[in-house]
């Protein structure tokens, strides 16, 4: 029988330089003391960071950061850099609306494997010697040709993630609260076929986002299911979260589309909420088309830039909308090799920018590069001075 208790240790560590307004809190150390054949394992609670961006704090075993055993397959399963990146922090976003980071701790998930995961997004296959019974992506079926079968049956679903939530206290010690699950949906099937000379053809096939949904909570009720029959999840509260791909090779990442929440014990999905995120890339026709006001203040502010440098200097801006409502701003400023007098004076020169620039009630962050990497950054909070990073 396990016996819990919770201690406080004093923090040791100090975050410098990177966040604005950061204060830390004491850490918290969860003690486990096992059975006289087992060895105590300490669980430690990384300190709270206290910033705009409200961070889940994490769980540590025995001083160590707990890695899924499924790391690694998103980045073989999805298309581009910048879905893998969103996919993984909208994921998160979505469940502080369900786990509050003041009392719930973030772990990557410990129930699936990554060998689990790519059985789950192969295709069905009921072959008995080298089929695959679990996969989630419909078999090939019928066809006069092989391009053909595997137009009519797509593979919709590119990966399943999973995030562990707990909760813990002195008179409970620290149990599993919930877990959130991101279901990402491609939104154009790409493949390739063999001629008889063997060469290869490269095919893509858009696929029709209500489908990808319809598919998409299919998944999800098939997974919840499933989950329902592993050790420890027989109880545990489920979320599910949608996430519809942009194409290979696009700018902008792609979003959210729906939530739905299985409820202590429950094993039928209840009604789906509908997520209404977007991302515009500036400067863009798109983007003088739906946010003209944006599109002209990010058109002045870059026009700033180069005037600054007196040359053509690279500058694109990512916007993120949720109800029509900007979220917010990320700026990336590419340049040729420079001194440092002249990245410091950039740097300050772009801070008195932004709020004279954009008319908007939502952060602004500005990210300065070069050849040589990161030269500096700057983060702008409404109605808060500033905060300058210039990288040494």
């Amino acid at each position: 029988m396990k016996k819990w208790s919770l201690l406080s240790l004093a923090s040791v560590m100090f975050l410098a330089g990177c966040i604005p307004s950061v204060e830390r809190t004491e850490e918290d150390v969860i003690v486990v003391e096992e059975t006289e054949e087992e060895e105590e394992t300490e669980y430690v609670i990384t300190p709270t960071i206290d910033t705009p961006d409200r961070y889940y704090r994490n769980v540590l075993k025995d001083g160590t950061y707990n890695r899924s055993q499924a790391r690694g397959v998103v980045a073989d399963a999805m298309e581009n850099r910048v879905d893998i990146n969103q996919f993984e922090l909208g994921l998160i976003e979505i469940a502080s609306g369900f786990y509050d980071q003041e009392d719930y701790y973030f772990q990557e998930g410990q129930f699936l494997s990554g060998e689990r995961i790519n059985s789950w997004i192969r295709r069905y296959n009921s072959d008995e010697e080298n089929g695959n019974v679990h996969g989630l992506n419909p078999s090939l079926g019928e066809g006069d040709s092989l391009e053909e079968r595997m137009r009519d049956n797509p593979l919709v679903l590119s990966h399943v993630m999973e995030h562990n939530y707990y909760y813990g206290s002195e008179e409970e010690g620290v149990n599993l609260g919930g877990v959130v699950i991101g279901i990402s949906l491609r939104s154009v099937y790409y493949f390739q076929t063999e001629n008889e000379d063997g060469r290869l053809n490269f095919h893509e096939e858009p696929l029709d986002p209500e489908y990808t949904e319809e598919k998409g909570r299919e998944f999800a009720q098939e997974i919840l299911e499933r989950l329902r029959e592993m050790e420890g999840l027989e109880e545990v509260p489920i979320t599910f979260a949608l996430y519809q791909e942009e194409s290979r090779g696009a700018v902008a990442p792609g979003s959210f589309i729906g939530v739905a929440e299985a409820g202590s014990g429950q094993s039928e999905l209840q009604s789906w909420e509908a997520i209404s995120e977007d991302f515009i890339v500036f400067p863009s026709a798109d983007a003088r088309d739906r946010q003209p006001n944006i599109s002209s203040s990010f058109s002045q502010f870059r026009e700033d830039i180069e005037e600054f440098f007196d040359r053509t200097v690279g500058v694109v801006g990512k916007g993120r909308y949720k109800n029509e409502s900007l979220e917010e701003l990320k700026i990336e400023i590419n340049i040729q090799s420079h001194g440092k007098a002249e990245i410091i004076a950039l740097t300050q020169f772009i801070s008195g920018r932004i709020d004279s620039t954009f008319s908007v009630e939502s952060p602004i962050y500005v990210y300065v590069e070069s050849i040589n990497g990161p030269e500096s950054l700057i983060i702008n909070y409404p109605d808060q001075e500033p905060y300058i990073h210039v990288y040494k």
